[in-house]
């Protein structure tokens, strides 16, 4: 988890836009995943976030919801699930990235405009997920630091959005 809860992040585009994803809390929260049938629970730390509204064209608003969930599953595997909403985009990833899929994964070096990372993961929209691609704020892939999270998201139509600062 590279977040405390309450950082703020600012993102630019190449076409020179500016947004803002507020961070308001850190929570470590208890799943139940079927509280009929079962005691078990699991732990999931999350992050939420004011953000702005992904699907506003004229006027500029803020929501809030969840940026990022870690939960460790009734089989003790981590799962990673990413909520990014922001100015025109939103990551439409129906399935968590189990974290061990990314174990068998070389990160890669990333340059962006304002840094480097050599622990970055390209992660893209799962199949599910492809259902929403006709949508103007679709994001075909992000790109996850192992050490600094998010850092650049990519939209269908060539706009990209890279981390200014943290």
């Amino acid at each position: 988890m590279p977040y405390k809860g309450n950082e703020m992040l600012v993102f630019k585009s190449n076409t020179g836009d500016i947004d803002t994803i507020f961070f308001i809390r850190k929570d470590t929260l208890w799943g139940y995943p079927d509280p009929a049938l079962s005691t078990n629970k699991y732990e999931e730390v999350a992050i939420f976030a004011k953000h702005s509204d992904p699907y506003a064209i004229d006027d500029h608003r803020y929501l809030e919801s969840y940026f990022l969930k870690i939960k460790k599953t009734m089989s003790r595997k981590a799962e990673l699930v990413i909520g990014l909403s922001a100015k025109d985009a939103k990551f439409y990833r129906l399935s968590p990235i189990k974290i061990d899929s990314l174990n068998k994964v070389k990160p890669v070096t990333l340059q962006t405009t304002y840094g480097q990372y050599d622990d970055v993961y390209e992660i893209q929209t799962d199949d599910y997920g492809k259902d929403f691609y006709k949508r103007s704020n679709f994001l075909t892939r992000l790109y996850w630091s192992k050490s600094s999270g998010l850092i650049r998201y990519d939209k269908k139509d060539g706009v990209y959005w890279e981390l200014l600062k943290n």
